[in-house]
């Protein structure tokens, strides 16, 4: 992947071309795999730079005049971020994530004092200027920036080769149908509705038959 050009956007005749050429999906799925485990050495390297920044102290915020500020973030006191993570560390299961307790600073660039939760998510988004100053924390190298477009070129292929296994999916279920609704009718197919009487191919009983006396002489006194 070194050698080529960034990703472009994806378009309907990409989609079509994948549709009509198995071995250029192939090689698209290739491509965004290499992306993908590009991507995750970024995160890495992010990841990485993030658990390193310092843990400070209560005495660290007062020499550096910040014991009455709040992290421009989420705006809650600096102090009750430590007092938090100071109960967090004596619980066996604390609430939230240790590595994310806490608060921490930018030593090394603009240092800017942040809550290690809030700066962690920032920086784990693929962000690497400072929120307050944007002030760049991390210099983002030509593999990163590469490794940045190309997952945004992941996101697009990903749609694009579902979108594609889908049609396919939907085609194939609608050829079935097709087909099925084709198909000349068998000899045990007769008319519509006979296959659903319970009575089909059972002998019918014969049906009794009462004998009547017309003879009604016998009821003739009743009106003499």
């Amino acid at each position: 992947m070194s050698s080529r050009t960034l990703p472009r956007r994806r378009s309907a005749s990409d989609f079509h071309m994948l549709r009509n050429h198995p071995e250029a999906a192939a090689a698209a799925r290739s491509d965004l795999i290499q992306m993908l485990e590009q991507t995750h050495q970024r995160e890495a390297r992010l990841s990485d730079f993030v658990n390193a920044l310092p843990r400070l102290t209560e005495r660290d915020l007062t020499a550096l005049g910040h014991s009455d500020s709040t992290c421009p973030i989420c705006l809650n006191s600096l102090l009750a971020l430590l007092a938090e993570e100071e109960m967090a560390l004596v619980m066996e299961s604390p609430a939230h994530p240790v590595e994310g307790l806490g608060v921490t600073r930018l030593a090394q660039t603009c240092g800017h004092i942040f809550c290690r939760k809030d700066i962690r998510e920032w920086v784990l988004q693929g962000k690497t200027t400072c929120p307050t100053c944007r002030r760049a924390f991390i210099t983002p190298s030509p593999e990163d920036i590469r490794a940045a477009e190309q997952a945004r070129g992941a996101q697009e292929l990903t749609s694009l080769l579902d979108s594609v296994e889908l049609e396919g999916a939907l085609l194939e279920g609608y050829m079935f149908s097709l087909a099925q609704s084709m198909r000349p009718a068998g000899p045990s197919e007769g008319a519509a509705g006979r296959s659903a009487r319970p009575d089909d191919g059972e002998a019918r009983l014969p049906e009794e038959h009462f004998e009547y006396d017309e003879d009604r002489s016998e009821f003739s006194g009743m009106y003499s």
